[in-house]
């Protein structure tokens, strides 16, 4: 038997290649530990998000197929969906079509991720309470302090001489509101759609890592389309909008009529959603000795996701209060930091010409 890496000393993700075939798996399967001593991430409930999640998601087929597990040794063992690129590998290569087609296909993906789950939250919920799972674990909460914590961007901003987030409590409330009563907008979901975590196969993208997944609002998930990757950053860069607009399509067209009928409100308050957690953190944006680079995308992000989630507002017309405040955050941002502006994102290299390389 054969061992390799696929993860990182603190992600362990090990493929194992036998010396014959498993019945009805083939040569090679994907093993992922995680430690179990107690709360944080990587914890147990990391890992039976991931075994409650695989098991809903499975009719879908936009999954590794669950085999086996063992959540008190923290191993969680699946089919190998093949030695394929990621998302990422894709659009940090050179080839512009290929780039288009396979964030179309993510688009695809999550699509059918949601559409094929909107009836399974019993399943899911069962499915965690099997593992011995707290109800907490099954959402609808997202897994990161967010619009549920408002009152901790209002003191950042006291602290940091920002504009005063309180002009936005009454959205983000509203928010908190449809977060945790998704409605017809209720799915298994994801919450990390970062372009690690899909691989671009020739059968289509397959998502992994259902670590963070909830059974909640398919707003947040779909609004990774547009920001692009609000939880990404080790290449931050944007997508074109020809690409997102693509990419929506393809999410769109997975997505029974009922969801299609309201779905821009639905992406405005799944990005709120998502903006609210990335806000959390203007105090690290603020901090000093940050490293130049690190420094500037942290802050170059925020803004550029705060112009993101005023557009999908816009769109919808939803949530004034909210993306008028986060327009005025942005300008002081940009007063206080130049750098949040300057210079400003790029796509990702994919998507950039000859000479720009």
């Amino acid at each position: 038997m054969a061992e390799e890496s696929l993860g990182h000393d603190w992600a362990p993700v090990t493929r194992l290649t036998f010396d014959r075939d498993l019945p009805g798996t083939g040569r090679t399967v994907v093993v992922k530990t995680r430690r179990v001593d107690g709360a944080g991430h990587g914890g147990p409930a990391h890992l039976r998000r991931e075994e409650a999640a695989l098991r809903t998601a499975a009719p879908v087929g936009v999954t590794a197929r669950l085999i086996a597990s063992d959540q008190a040794a923290g191993v969680v063992v699946t089919t190998d969906l093949g030695d394929w690129p990621t998302l990422e590998a894709v659009l940090l290569g050179a080839d512009a079509d290929a780039a288009t087609r396979a964030v179309v296909e993510f688009g695809t993906a999550v699509g059918r991720l949601h559409a094929g789950t909107r009836t399974a939250g019993e399943r899911y919920r069962q499915a965690l309470a099997d593992l011995g799972a707290p109800q907490a674990d099954a959402g609808p909460g997202l897994p990161w302090p967010g619009v549920d914590r408002w009152q901790d961007v209002e003191v950042a901003c006291a602290e940091l001489g920002l504009p005063h987030a309180r002009a936005a409590a009454g959205d983000a409330a509203f928010v908190q509101d449809r977060i945790a009563d998704a409605g017809p907008f209720a799915a298994l979901t994801h919450t990390d759609l970062n372009p690690g975590n899909a691989l671009v196969t020739p059968h289509g993208v397959r998502i992994v890592d259902f670590e963070g997944a909830i059974f909640g609002h398919l707003g947040f998930d779909a609004s990774f389309l547009h920001f692009p990757f609000p939880t990404y950053s080790t290449h931050w860069a944007t997508l074109p909008d020809s690409v997102v607009t693509e990419a929506e399509r393809a999410y769109r067209r997975e997505l029974p009529g009922d969801v299609l009928v309201r779905l821009d409100q639905a992406l405005a308050v799944g990005a709120a959603a998502a903006l609210a957690v990335r806000v959390q953190r203007l105090p690290l944006l603020a901090a000093a000795g940050q490293p130049a680079s690190t420094r500037w995308r942290r802050r170059a992000q925020l803004v550029q996701q705060i112009g993101v989630f005023t557009r999908l507002a816009e769109r919808a017309a939803t949530l004034p209060a909210m993306a008028d405040w986060f327009g005025r955050l942005a300008s002081a941002m940009a007063a206080r930091w130049p750098d949040a502006t300057t210079p400003p994102p790029a796509t990702f290299p994919a998507f950039r010409s000859a000479q720009d390389r």
